[in-house]
This record gives structure tokens, C-alpha cells and sequence, in this order.
């Protein structure tokens, strides 16, 4: 910081009771904060980054006890420091770490060197230093963020990284709220503080997609703004991450055509519905052979035959239970699982599902009948095996298909 100079070009002097203008010129011009005391306690000089730094005009720091810019916590043990400095026949000049409170009540870390110095009033205990706060809170939020990274990477839910990256901002910026939302669906990840209102918001993006916000009040300072925005993009790059991975599970298990349950999601299904079957449940098999599909292909092409797969897929699931499973297991073949029927039951659910194929399907202008042979197979015990229950479920289809096809048959209870 520059040092004001008069008319004769000599630096002016700072508030000071020092009695010794050149020592004051000097002090003034070092570019640290630099505040003096003497042995009975009093402020005999400031400078004006001490005025800055303890949020003070430099002469209002004249003639205050020194222990009014430390925090009330450690004034004992400053003030016993410093009667020992006094003391000291050859006082030692060192740096050290210290914490100083401003004139608005709020600390920091000042990294200061102190020493005792002999001037026109005799010996003056001198700190010069500087604020350390802001480089400190850039290592923890650095020691965060890297923390944060590394969970992330190993694959942690988007809730626990949200609430680590909340713990992580109530701890290193000056903020009284913070909080963390998905924006579909709406739904708050984390939060801390009491809400006011955002002062600042950042949106998190997933790729291009805008997948949630950070929200903090007050708004943090440019520094820590940039730990905020770091933090958003370690959160963006783990949704995307998570998200990738979920549609990479969906189509592993999923027919691509359709978007029913593929065979491999059905077999486990068919398998976790007998596990169930051996403890008093029962589980329904029903295999939807499609009549004559292939005519469809013939006559109007492969790419009008996928919308009718598709619509009839759309169909079998909104004619079932939540719970239920409609899966494509072939060209023109669906099997649809439920548990808790009974055989009554299970024949009036495939007659619907018939029923449901049966109404005419338009794709592209163009209208579709077709009709369905459905074939139901029961298990009320686990001695049959999911792949035993699906073969059976298709062989009775195929006995409804040879029978004349557009109807529903059922095999005995196994």
C-alpha cells in the first residue's frame, strides 16, 4: 500500500504516540499491518492496513488496550504473553499464529511477527502481520473439494455426496443457509441452516442437462464462489456418472423396441416371485403369442410392425398391476408375471390381455387387428424352476394357437 507524502516528499506519518518520526515513517511504510503497544498495555501506533484490518480509522486504535483486538477467549493468555516479552531482558523477535478480532466482532487468522523495539517512549511490543484467514479457508475448501472428488469417484450416492458438499460449505464459507436440490423430480438432497431465500444459486449440470441448484445465503465472496461452482461440478459429473450407469442397467434389462422387461429381467423375476411361492404365495405365468403377426411385416413393413409391437406393449402394461411384470421374450411374443392369483383370477387376466390385443392398433394412418393366444401356467409350490414355468406357459399358447388361436388356456396347477 502506498504511503501518502507531504510537500516536502517525505511519506506522512501514521497515528502514532511513538515520539520518533523516523521509526513511524518506516513502520507506515512496510506492507504488512503493523500495530504497536506499549508496557502498560496501550495502542501507541497503527498503520493504516492495521486500521483496514481491524476495521478501524487508525487513530481511534490510539490509546485503546491492546487486548480490544483479540478475541475474548485468548486476552488472558495474550496479555500474560506480552507481560513476558516486556520482561524479557533480550526479547525475542518470532512468528507466530494469532487471532485477532475486528471491530464488527468477527475473528481471523493473522500470521504475525512480533518483537520488541526501543523507541522515543521507551520499549514498544510490535506485530506486523498480514490476514491469513482467506488462504486458510482456500486449503480446507481445497482438502474438501479433493474429499468430495474422491467419494464421487468410488461411486457414493447423490445424497451423501449433496450432504458431505453441505457440510463441506457450512464449514469453510460464511453463510447462514445452504442447500442442495434435484430439480426432477423436485426434491431437497441436503440442507443446512435456516432458509431465507437464495442469495446466490448455482445450477448443477449433468452433460447438458440442468439436473439441480446449490443455494446459499448471503452470497459468498468471489473466492469462495469459486469453491461453490468447483463443488457444483463435482456434483453435475456424479449425476451424469449415475445416470449413465441407471440407463446402462435399464437397457441391459430392458427390450430396446419396447421398453418392457427383456428375458434376463423376467427369469430373476419369475425366480424371486418362487422364492415367494415357497413360503405361501402362488405366482402366474402368462405367455402372449401374437396370431399371424407376421403378416403385419409382410404386408406393411418391419418399421410399421415395431409401432404395433410397441403399442401392444403399452397395452399389456396398462392392463396389469403395478407390481406386475410384462416383458417381450421374442419377436411377437410377450409373458406377462403376477403373483397372488388365483387360477379363477389368472384366466380372467388373460382374457383381458387378449382383449387388449384384440382392439384394433393404428400406426402411421394405418389400422391393425390382430389377436392373441394367451397360455397360463400356476405354480403354488418352488419345485418348478422359472424355466420350467415359462416353457410350460408357452406350451400351453402354442396348444390355444393350434386350437384356432384368439383365446386363452390354462394349465393345472403344478
Amino acid at each position: 500500500m502506498d504511503v501518502d507524502a507531504d510537500s516536502t516528499g517525505r511519506p506522512e506519518a501514521p497515528a502514532d504516540e511513538l515520539g520518533d518520526e523516523q521509526l513511524s515513517l518506516v513502520l507506515a511504510g512496510l506492507p504488512d499491518a503493523v500495530v504497536g503497544a506499549a508496557r502498560d498495555e496501550r495502542i501507541v501506533f497503527a498503520n493504516d492496513l492495521a486500521g483496514e484490518l481491524f476495521g478501524y480509522p487508525p487513530a481511534e486504535l490510539l490509546g485503546r488496550p491492546i487486548q480490544a483486538l483479540w478475541p475474548a477467549r485468548l486476552r488472558e493468555r495474550y496479555t500474560e504473553n506480552m507481560r513476558l516479552y516486556f520482561a524479557t531482558e533480550h526479547p525475542l523477535r518470532f512468528t507466530d499464529t494469532a487471532y485477532g478480532l475486528r471491530s464488527d466482532g468477527s475473528e481471523f487468522v493473522g500470521e504475525m511477527s512480533w518483537g520488541i523495539v526501543e523507541s522515543g517512549i521507551g520499549p514498544v511490543l510490535f506485530a506486523i502481520g498480514r490476514d491469513v484467514s482467506a488462504q486458510r479457508r482456500r486449503a480446507r475448501q481445497s482438502v474438501a473439494l479433493a474429499a468430495l472428488s474422491e467419494r464421487a469417484l468410488a461411486g457414493a450416492e447423490l445424497r451423501e455426496l449433496a450432504e458431505q458438499a453441505v457440510d463441506a460449505m457450512r464449514d469453510t464459507l460464511h453463510v447462514e443457509h445452504a442447500e442442495i436440490r434435484r430439480l426432477a423430480p423436485p426434491e431437497v438432497l441436503a440442507s443446512w441452516g435456516s432458509p431465507a431465500g437464495a442469495a446466490l444459486s448455482v445450477t448443477i449440470r449433468a452433460g447438458r442437462e440442468a439436473f439441480g441448484t446449490i443455494e446459499l445465503a448471503p452470497a459468498p465472496d468471489d473466492v469462495d464462489d469459486t469453491f461453490v461452482r468447483a463443488t457444483a461440478n463435482v456434483l453435475g459429473l456424479a449425476a451424469g456418472r449415475l445416470r449413465d450407469e441407471a440407463q446402462m442397467r435399464h437397457r441391459a434389462l430392458h427390450d430396446p423396441l419396447t421398453g418392457v422387461a427383456n428375458r434376463t429381467l423376467l427369469s430373476d423375476r419369475i425366480a424371486h416371485a418362487l422364492a415367494r411361492v415357497e413360503r405361501g404365495g402362488t405366482a402366474a405365468v402368462l405367455f402372449v403369442d401374437l396370431d399371424a403377426f407376421k403378416r403385419v411385416n409382410d404386408l406393411h413393413g418391419h418399421h410399421a410392425g415395431d409401432g404395433v409391437l410397441a403399442a401392444l406393449a403399452a397395452r399389456l402394461a396398462s392392463a396389469v398391476r403395478p407390481a406386475d411384470t410384462v416383458a417381450r421374450v421374442g419377436g411377437d411374443e410377450f409373458v406377462v408375471l403376477c403373483e397372488d392369483l388365483d387360477e379363477r383370477s389368472a384366466r380372467a387376466l388373460g382374457e383381458r390381455l387378449e382383449a387388449a390385443v384384440r382392439a384394433p392398433v393404428v400406426v402411421e394412418g394405418v389400422e391393425h387387428a390382430l389377436t392373441a393366444s394367451v397360455g397360463v401356467a400356476l405354480a403354488a409350490d418352488a419345485t418348478v424352476t422359472p424355466a420350467q414355468l415359462l416353457a410350460e406357459a408357452d406350451a400351453v399358447a402354442y396348444r390355444a394357437k393350434a386350437a384356432g388361436g384368439a383365446r386363452v388356456a390354462v394349465s393345472p396347477r403344478r
